[in-house]
């Protein structure tokens, strides 16, 4: 397998892709209607983990390699190769269990990209990795909105390329190739603050909600569906409008979290360390809605279950990462909190959202 898509360039001195990696988010295909539909099947992943062998193994340790990590690429998962994939989703913002599973693997693939590395344009399925999220960043620091620095290229940082094109005399095609990453490294400069941030913020502080009036999609493993349905029980007891959603992947819970447009996100998960509340935060870029949203839970959680310890964390994984609206992800690891304090916890986060709406002190 190859680390990286080759490319060649054609006669306006842009790229074209010639391969693509092992592992690709499920695509979006049109349908006979109006409408679009998040295409159901999804291709078969196997997670490797200490003691399996063979090519994948060794793809896995190439890429990791080549990301600075030092292991032997001997097609064999030693415990120094789970080490340094602990280390890699630890360092990514990811659960970190030293198993190769398909959101490491996701992120591994998207790792080895940097600008200029491939030409990024608007398709479908959507470009991901670590060069679009340069791109963002470099945009956003110029004053261009890409939307969420989130390392994927969807219409807001197409428009926001438009922008940034037009501003500098290039051909406003929404192209990133060879003459548009010159130019953006030739005129980057690093503001205080990426203007997403800014106007977050600033949207934020103009709206207030009563709970009453708040759309809260409540989202889960299939294993915490009747938490989920708890949660949002107290919040519609409480005048909101709240779905409970259930699906073992979390990009289709995001999707379907943002075709609900729900004003904020509540992801339940197992985890693996006592109780954990999560937000995002990656690629240069801390979500201030969610990391406030975060900490109100958390304060929440901490006045009613004072013996449990509880940790704040920032994670790039794909329900904080994919949804367009505040999200937070709860993550608890032993099952029995789950149902004997469900009732607890939906309490906490609906004293939270009620804070938060009115108040989100960003």
């Amino acid at each position: 397998m190859q680390r990286r898509k080759g490319s060649q360039e054609n006669s306006r001195g842009y790229a074209k892709e010639l391969s693509t990696p092992r592992a690709q988010p499920s695509p979006v295909v049109e349908s006979q209607g109006d409408t679009k539909s998040t295409e159901p099947f999804t291709p078969v992943f196997r997670s490797n983990r200490e003691g399996d062998e063979g090519p994948e193994v060794a793809d896995i340790q190439s890429r990791l390699r080549a990301l600075g990590y030092e292991v032997e690429e001997d097609g064999r998962y030693s415990a120094a190769t789970a080490a340094a994939v602990s280390e890699f989703q630890t360092k990514r913002g990811i659960p970190n269990h030293g198993v190769c599973d398909k959101i490491t693997w996701m992120a591994l693939v998207e790792a080895g990209y940097q600008l200029g590395d491939r030409v990024l344009y608007l398709k479908r399925p959507m470009f991901r990795g670590d060069d679009v999220s340069e791109l963002q960043y470099r945009l956003g620091s110029l004053g261009f909105d890409p939307g969420n620095l989130d390392g994927i290229y969807g219409p807001k940082t197409a428009k926001a390329l438009n922008e940034f094109q037009f501003n500098v005399g290039l051909p406003a095609d929404g192209i990133c190739g060879r003459t548009t990453v010159q130019e953006l490294k030739r005129v980057y400069g690093r503001s205080s603050e990426h203007i997403r941030g800014v106007r977050e913020r600033a949207y934020l502080r103009s709206r207030r909600l009563s709970l009453a009036e708040a759309t809260v999609a409540v989202v889960s493993p299939h294993e915490l569906e009747v938490s989920a349905e708890i949660i949002s029980l107290r919040l519609r007891q409480n005048g909101a409008k709240s779905l409970n959603i259930s699906s073992v992947d979390q990009s289709e819970l995001a999707h379907l979290a943002n075709e609900l447009k729900a004003d904020a996100c509540i992801h339940l998960e197992f985890s693996t360390s006592a109780v954990q509340i999560a937000y995002y935060s990656g690629f240069s870029y801390t979500s201030p809605a969610g990391q406030s949203l975060a900490q109100l839970i958390a304060q929440e959680l901490t006045a009613q279950l004072p013996s449990h310890p509880l940790t704040l964390r920032g994670m790039t994984l794909p329900i904080l990462r994919e949804t367009q609206m505040p999200t937070v992800s709860l993550q608890i690891q032993a099952p029995s909190l789950w149902v004997t304090q469900a009732p607890v916890i939906a309490e906490s986060v609906q004293l939270a959202l009620t804070q938060f709406f009115q108040d989100p002190r960003i």
